[in-house]
């Protein structure tokens, strides 16, 4: 097996763990995060799979959708364009543009450039918890 040649490549071929939106839901209910920016980066991520145009099971399906949807990394620059594709047809992808919103809102609470990460990270520190 070759090496991964960044982090997300890393990431992308262990998937994240199967942690379900309902999961989710359940660890903000009964605030199960060893920090507050977790739990609103949690928050963001379940507001923005509610928005969705397509329901999805868990943030491994919702961050391959999302890539594919991009044509790749899901980064606030990518975000940002997809949000723009969006919003030029407001009407159609209303739904869609207010979970990108959600997502970019992500970004002003970590230091992390890609979704992915992002979205692995917290579902590493969940499991340990």
């Amino acid at each position: 097996m070759r090496k991964p040649k960044s982090e997300s490549e890393f990431i992308y071929m262990n998937e994240i763990s199967l942690l379900t939106f309902d999961k989710l839901f359940d660890l903000i209910e009964d605030n199960q995060f060893e920090n507050e920016i977790d739990k609103k980066i949690a928050e963001k991520i379940l507001k923005a799979e509610r928005d969705w145009n397509i329901s999805l099971e868990s943030l491994n399906d919702f961050i391959t959708v999302l890539e594919k949807e991009i044509g790749g990394t899901a980064t606030k620059t990518s975000l940002n364009k997809l949000l723009k594709k969006y919003n030029q047809n407001i009407a159609q992808y209303a739904w869609e543009s207010e979970s990108v919103s959600y997502l970019l809102d992500i970004f002003d609470l970590t230091k992390k450039t890609e979704l992915r990460i992002i979205f692995n990270e917290l579902t590493e520190k969940l499991k340990t918890e």
